[in-house]
């Protein structure tokens, strides 16, 4: 059974049965697969009609990442303005109630997971299907409508959770996709707590600066000098200013992946609503209860480690977006020249807000490592490289200009 057009059917009713694959037709199955899409995921992947797509157009729509998560400051929400009638009439209205249906979910669920079960034999491939291309699209597409239904955002903005206190703040979660894997690395964060004694705390929301370096962590990892051979197999990683532990918690996930089980991710921060907060995002991204990061308080100024800090040198230091005041980049520098182990690795991403209060302070971390790295003593770090990043649309404050991603070492 087929809507009328631009008008996808609820999955119980619309989608073809998966008992005799092989007669159903290969523009069938992504057309169904066209209609999910369009149901559950309007806005982060675009409804694609593959039967009028050429294989080299299709493998590059395919291998296009999922647009990232907004930071949260531009957010866009309809206008209270709109007349209710016009919103029930149009597609996104007639698709509303469809998308809230948890009956219609979870049945869209089980015919994906069986849809992937069925498409997933070899030898011999499904007669269905008129090439490996295609069925490896059905298994892609599956796999990606099977995260998007696991792990809701009805309209492609995260809300608060509907089942969370007011005082809780809101649950967010963030999806960044890997070449050649079918399934992307998912964080879930509670972002921006609204019962906060101290309201002004940066430590509490999630900036662009993190979202940004997470996506080019997980697009290219050997980048960063994130692999088995650079950084052994129990690495030490150590987040300054982790705030909400977006990264630390993406590298969590990220090493194993790349064959690393032993890491250990340190997510350092100060303030104490901040490390209260980084704990339980922790739990709520643990397997079994366990997880490879850990909260601990750092204070730069301190020169006196404590905990996990106090082990082992770190094989690699990030920090995003961590620069607020003038003295910043040289307590970064005396901090990090304390924990990084010889031969070890600074990636720093700095936000430049070249308006506003925080404009002044764009160019502060140049000088102080290039004012150290002349000293005569040896292994002072210094800037290894730098170069500047754009800003991404629709991720990051509207203050936030571009970013300056800088690798900081050691002499040899």
């Amino acid at each position: 059974m087929r809507p009328a057009a631009g008008r996808p059917l609820p999955p119980t009713s619309s989608l073809p049965s998966l008992r005799r694959l092989d007669e159903l037709t290969e523009s069938r199955l992504f057309s169904a697969l066209d209609d999910l899409f369009a149901i559950y995921c309007p806005v982060s992947v675009p409804k694609l009609a593959f039967e009028h797509v050429s294989k080299p157009s299709r493998r590059s729509l395919l291998n296009q990442p999922p647009p990232l998560t907004d930071s949260g400051y531009n957010s866009g929400y309809p206008s209270d303005n709109e007349d209710d009638d016009d919103e029930k009439d149009s597609p996104e209205g007639h698709l509303a109630p469809i998308r809230t249906d948890e009956l219609e979910r979870a049945f869209a669920i089980k015919w994906l997971e069986r849809l992937v079960s069925c498409a997933a034999d070899e030898d011999p491939r499904p007669a269905c299907f008129s090439s490996d291309e295609a069925q490896q699209s059905v298994l892609e597409q599956a796999a990606d409508l099977l995260v998007a239904l696991l792990n809701p955002v009805h309209d492609g903005v995260d809300h608060p959770d509907e089942n969370q206190d007011e005082e809780d703040g809101f649950w967010r979660e963030f999806t960044f996709a890997m070449p050649d894997r079918l399934i992307p690395i998912t964080v879930r964060l509670n972002d921006g707590l609204a019962g906060a004694a101290d309201h002004t705390d940066v430590g509490l929301q999630t900036w662009g600066a993190s979202i940004v370096l997470c996506r080019m962590l997980c697009e290219s990892p050997s980048r960063f000098g994130v692999t088995r051979d650079n950084l052994g197999p129990s690495p030490k990683i150590v987040e300054l200013g982790a705030g909400t532990g977006l990264v630390s918690l993406c590298l969590g996930q990220l090493f194993p992946r790349l064959g690393i089980e032993q890491v250990s991710v340190v997510a350092t921060d100060y303030h104490p609503s901040v490390i209260a907060n980084l704990e339980r995002n922790i739990a709520a991204n643990s397997v079994d209860g366990t997880s490879p990061v850990q909260a601990c308080v750092l204070d730069w100024a301190d020169t006196k480690l404590e905990g996990p800090m106090q082990e082992v040198k770190a094989d690699m230091i990030i920090a995003t977006d961590v620069v607020y005041a003038p003295e910043h980049a040289a307590m970064l520098y005396d901090c990090a020249s304390r924990i990084l182990a010889p031969g070890g690795t600074f990636w720093l991403l700095q936000t430049v807000r070249q308006n506003g209060r925080h404009g002044d302070h764009a160019d502060s971390v140049e000088p102080v490592f290039g004012d150290r790295a002349l000293d005569e003593k040896p292994g002072v770090l210094k800037i290894l490289s730098s170069e500047r990043l754009e800003k991404v649309d629709g991720v990051g404050r509207g203050d936030e200009t571009f970013y300056r991603l800088f690798r900081i070492g050691r002499d040899a």
